[in-house]
């Protein structure tokens, strides 16, 4: 397994461009050193990027983000479906194929919106719940929960400065596990989890 899914701390930053027709992530360690990025496999429609601009609207539709260590070695596909109440997340299928889709390789697990935004759960492949995600009032802290109620990581939402916030797509998040006792599918879902939550709550401040 990559340190991405082992690292104790993470920060997760969007680009800050005013213009962004194509939604990234860029995933740090502590010191600042870039260890994952997570982009669209696709641009964005012009007019479609637009609309996400305008105030309380969130991107519709279907969105499929690949997620490549520092080498750009493929490790997650990550579907978000257009309701924004469940993500995908796969192994990247081999593409040594042509007749093999390099983004249809195997489910590893979900993240499922439940009653409101604030609340999702996590499952497994087979559709078994392994935990739950529970974000406050202002939907900046999201407290992640085993089976058990144990606290297990916290995904917190920064500050990222009043002209990023009002002007650009530059969300940024930290990522803290608080215990190395998790499944490696627990481990990749809460590395996606800041990616997610933006998908389906922030990322209607890409404007043109």
């Amino acid at each position: 397994m990559t340190e991405l899914f082992t690292l104790p701390i993470l920060r997760v930053e969007q680009p800050r461009k005013v213009v962004a027709t194509r939604t990234r992530y860029d995933f740090f360690d502590e010191r600042g050193t870039l260890v994952a990025t997570a982009a669209d496999v696709n641009e964005r429609p012009r007019r479609v990027a637009l609309r996400a601009a305008l105030p309380g609207n969130v991107l519709a539709g279907d969105q499929v983000l690949l997620l490549t260590d520092a080498d750009e070695t493929p490790l997650l596909v990550i579907e978000k479906h257009a309701s924004n109440r469940r993500t995908v997340v796969r192994r990247p299928g081999d593409d040594s194929s042509e007749e093999t889709d390099p983004f249809e390789g195997e489910i590893i697990g979900t993240i499922d919106a439940v009653r409101t935004t604030r609340h999702h759960v996590l499952k497994d492949a087979e559709g078994t719940k392994i935990g739950e995600v529970t974000g406050d009032l202002a939907l900046k802290r999201f407290a992640v929960t085993d089976t058990e109620s144990r606290h297990v990581a916290q995904v917190n939402k920064r500050w990222a400065g009043l002209r990023a916030e009002l002007l650009t797509n530059a969300d940024r998040y930290t990522v803290e596990r608080l215990t190395n006792r998790l499944s490696d599918t627990f481990r990749a879902l809460i590395v996606v989890l800041p990616v997610v939550l933006d998908l389906t709550l922030y990322e209607s401040k890409d404007i043109l």
